[in-house]
């Protein structure tokens, strides 16, 4: 049977197909970042078939909706003034002052003792969160973390604000250690939380770079923050486990199949009972080992994409097995599996490389910004910055080509990748695009 030759090839590759092997081991409590009481609550709340809670919640405006946070993508930096305002509406600030910055900050004081526990538990070697994984799993704990992070954010927003960098480097640090903590939570899900995370504090830099609040000795302190993140070993990992997932979820579907043909049948026997019986049923057994198949060899492409060690990302290799390739009615039938379980997963590589791009961007961002401070003027080329403002300029993730870079008339920049078209459209942005869907990743500031 092809699965049979197919998976006997891939465990001799190393690939992991069982999901058992990526739920992490057991983990003593001083060493597990996921045993602190916010993420307990969560558990207990899940157990008791309750909504879990959720510390760093923001309340939603009786009319209207919230502030935004920074927005590099759409150039727009924070209003604090706006966030001032909502957290008087929202009860979260007894009086309005003049200075918004520090009206911020006092209203976030609410969030200080999770934040605490946060940051105390990132000190953790290891993470292993409360999930009943084989009973299907809720995941309350990412809702969490990005709340974490969005504060985070708007602290590191408010503390620039008030002239006080190192502050806010601080915050993005405890920021940067969630988004590293959960590395190893399997699933795409985990690895798309955490790059939301990740654009969220980098965002918030971005907003100090445009309006030129950052300093020196903080932006060095972030761009080695920054230099620890490997998004593209990230995609691997994501990919592998969510492949193992897949099977699993395959696995189950084809027992629950298998007990409702026996119980049409006038079986009596318990689900488990039949899913242990060894009796293969020929055309359930085709139909699923078939998608198992393809499911893998789809996987198998979109991890060999990334290149870790290379520092690239080859969006343009095609995807075979994908769903353009199935053509016909017939085909759909028998690979209807495949197409629902695969689906969801077409292009979320490409999530992964764009923060890579992004992380990039930020790096070299800081060290212009260090450039401009030591000399008064940015460099005519990025091959400038090294050794002294960055240990190496690192090439574009998708061509392995330099990012482009040119100084701006009114005394900036921009700084692009040639995005996943492989193609230079000139470093402008469609503000209609989502980031990772623009013609070129770009890394700008608002015109002057």
């Amino acid at each position: 049977m092809q699965w049979q030759h197919y998976e006997q090839e891939a465990r001799a590759r190393g690939v992991k197909l069982d999901f058992a092997d990526f739920i992490p081991p057991r983990i003593p409590d001083a060493e597990n970042f996921a045993s602190i009481p916010v993420f307990e609550a969560c558990a207990q709340a899940v157990d008791r078939g309750q909504k879990a809670p959720q510390p760093f919640e923001l309340p939603k405006l009786a009319i209207g909706v919230n502030p935004e946070g920074s927005d590099a993508q759409g150039q727009k930096p924070i209003k604090l003034v706006a966030w001032q305002v909502y957290f008087f509406e929202t009860k979260m600030l007894p009086a309005i002052s003049d200075n918004a910055p520090a009206d911020v900050l006092k209203a976030l004081k609410k969030f200080d003792a999770p934040l605490n526990e946060l940051r105390e538990a990132a000190r953790r070697p290891h993470c292993r969160f409360p999930i009943h994984w084989k009973k299907g799993a809720e995941m309350p704990q990412f809702t969490l973390l990005q709340g974490a992070t969005r504060i985070y954010a708007l602290r590191l927003n408010a503390h620039l604000a008030m002239g006080d960098s190192a502050a806010a480097a601080a915050n993005f640090h405890d920021a940067i250690a969630l988004v590293q903590a959960i590395r190893h939570e399997p699933s795409a899900i985990a690895g798309l939380v955490r790059i939301a995370m990740d654009a969220m504090i980098q965002n918030a830099v971005w907003d100090g770079l445009a309006t030129r609040r950052w300093k020196e000795a903080d932006l060095r302190l972030i761009e080695a923050d920054l230099a620890r993140l490997d998004w593209l070993d990230d995609d691997r990992f994501s990919m592998a486990s969510e492949r193992a997932l897949c099977n699993s979820t395959t696995d189950k579907m084809s027992r629950r199949f298998k007990a409702d043909l026996f119980h049409f049948k006038g079986g009596g026997d318990s689900v488990d009972a039949i899913a242990k019986d060894s009796r293969p049923v020929p055309l359930i057994a085709w139909f699923y080992y078939l998608n198992k198949l393809g499911i893998n060899r789809f996987f198998d492409e979109l991890s060999a994409r990334a290149e870790p060690a290379q520092h690239r990302w080859h969006g343009e290799r095609p995807i075979s097995d994908a769903r353009e390739s199935i053509i016909g009615m017939f085909a759909h039938a028998r690979y209807a599996l495949f197409i629902l379980i695969t689906a969801p997963f077409e292009g979320v590589d490409a999530h992964f490389a764009h923060a890579a791009v992004m992380t990039d961007q930020t790096r070299l961002a800081c060290a212009l910004e260090r450039c401009w401070l030591s000399r008064g003027e940015f460099p005519a080329t990025l091959a400038e910055l090294a050794p002294e403002f960055i240990d190496r300029v690192p090439a574009d993730v998708v061509n392995g080509e330099p990012y482009h870079y040119r100084r701006t008339n009114d005394g900036s920049f921009v700084l692009y990748s040639v995005g996943s078209n492989l193609r230079d459209d000139g470093g402008v942005i469609d503000p209609k695009l989502s980031s990772s869907r623009q013609p070129d990743w770009v890394w700008r500031y608002p015109a002057k």
